[in-house]
């Protein structure tokens, strides 16, 4: 453990951990301050960050101070849901939605603590200004949590046994807000409740454990990798896949279905009868997307591209942001036509996800196998082999030909206007329809950010 091996005891040695953490989550250069990309769409966005230490015994504590709630424009929101942190622990390699799974459990900022995606009422509410105290039993297996130096009772007893091999992770979940760590008695804001809790940096060598995440240091040490294959094709799957099978390469996902995702207006499920919100969600998520992209390109992090890519052109462009990657990979994946009706049939009835019949056959029409000579230092053919995989794409450019010469002048979706820009009454048919499902559902995230806090 390097950082507790130097000379100075007094050199700080705790901070967040950029790279376990979403991309649109700024880290400052005290590695203790963080502030999210509030403007242009990302004002939506929830954004995750873990620490780069945990403990796996011992009764420890830190301390988070929310310094500003960023200024935004979302008309749809109500102005408690517009700013909101939620902190509290997380065991590594888990998912950056704080409270969403059973490895995670928080507080928000409006009123909730949260776990395995279930929540209720606890401690009240805290805003800019309050600095939130989150502590956690390692002994006990409890999560409490003070505010401005008040205890505010145990929120948790149900950390597992597990944890003791893990370690548990300081965990930040912010949208919209500016905010400051401490993991030291000497810089604390309040006292500890007790003489039996300390500060993280208190914790000797033997009850921490570092984040086991990939650092790449530069850009030729990371991995870069674009997915390729038209529409329902089994590509955010084999993703999906990837990162479980992967966890400590800490994949960033990119595609509007995780921008959609970091939203969390539809908490889980993105089901059939929201079929119409979901294509407005689409054109809301594709600059938001390529802004990612842009910042991704400049981010020694692992990436994972999820698009149809299957333009030449639009391929060789994208993958010219990536080209100072030491791995830069493209996988492909062709199905024969039965196979792509089975999954496309599925993702409509379990998501309400309809990609328009002109678009999905331009896209065929244009599908031009990946090459090295596109951008990439290899290429990889998941289901069928490369050379009958060559073969089929032939097929469905040729049919995807035939359709567009039936079919002059057909043309997709025009984008809508972003919501930030748009009256809240006029965002979406039905939208307050709409809303009135969502309050009764009661899901964690109500009105972008909701009751989950």
């Amino acid at each position: 453990m390097a950082a507790k091996e130097e000379t100075n005891a007094d050199e700080p040695w705790m901070f967040l951990d950029p790279y376990d953490s979403h991309l649109d989550a700024r880290v400052e250069r005290d590695a203790l301050t963080v502030e999210t990309l509030h403007t242009d769409g990302f004002q939506y966005l929830w954004k995750g960050i873990r620490a780069n230490y945990g403990v796996k015994k011992g009764i420890f504590m830190y301390e988070v101070k929310i310094i500003e709630n960023l200024r935004v424009k979302m008309p749809e929101t109500k102005p408690e849901n517009q700013n909101i942190l939620r902190c509290g622990f997380s065991q590594p390699l888990t998912s950056l939605f704080l409270g969403d799974t059973a490895e995670g459990w928080g507080w928000g900022g409006t009123g909730k603590k949260s776990h395995n995606n279930l929540f209720g009422d606890y401690g009240g509410s805290f805003t800019q200004g309050d600095v939130i105290g989150c502590i956690v039993d390692m002994d006990q297996g409890l999560v409490s949590f003070t505010k401005n130096g008040q205890f505010m009772g145990i929120a948790f007893d149900n950390v597992p046994p597990s944890c003791s091999e893990t370690g548990l992770f300081p965990h930040l979940m912010m949208k919209n807000v500016k905010c400051k760590l401490n993991f030291r008695k000497q810089d604390r804001w309040f006292d500890p409740p007790g003489e039996q809790v300390k500060f993280f940096e208190e914790a000797a060598e033997d009850q921490c454990v570092v984040n086991p995440v990939e650092h790449p240091q530069t850009l030729k040490e990371a991995e870069f990798i674009m997915l390729c294959g038209l529409p329902a094709c089994g590509k955010t799957y084999w993703a999906q896949k990837h990162m479980e099978a992967n966890p400590r390469k800490s994949y960033v996902l990119l595609g509007t279905n995780a921008v959609i995702d970091q939203m969390k207006v539809m908490n889980v499920k993105r089901m059939r009868n929201y079929a119409e919100r979901w294509e407005e969600l689409i054109s809301q998520a594709t600059p938001i997307f390529n802004k990612l992209v842009e910042i991704a390109g400049k981010t020694p992090r692992n990436i994972i591209l999820d698009q149809t890519n299957v333009y030449r052109n639009a391929r060789r462009r994208k993958a010219g942001q990536f080209m100072d990657f030491g791995t830069r990979k493209c996988v492909t994946i062709v199905n024969d036509e039965a196979q792509l009706a089975d999954r496309t049939s599925k993702r409509e009835r379990e998501e309400g996800k309809f990609v328009p019949v002109d678009a999905v056959n331009q896209m065929r029409a244009n599908f031009v196998a990946p090459e090295l000579e596109d951008g990439f230092t290899e290429l990889e053919w998941p289901e069928l082999p490369e050379r009958d995989a060559r073969q089929m794409i032939g097929g469905i450019k040729g049919k995807g030909s035939d359709w567009a010469m039936r079919n002059p002048g057909m043309k997709g979706n025009v984008p809508k206007p972003r919501l930030e820009d748009r009256h809240a009454g006029n965002i979406g048919k039905g939208w307050g329809k709409w809303e009135k499902e969502k309050e009764d559902r009661s899901g964690p995230y109500g009105g972008g950010g909701g009751k989950g806090g």
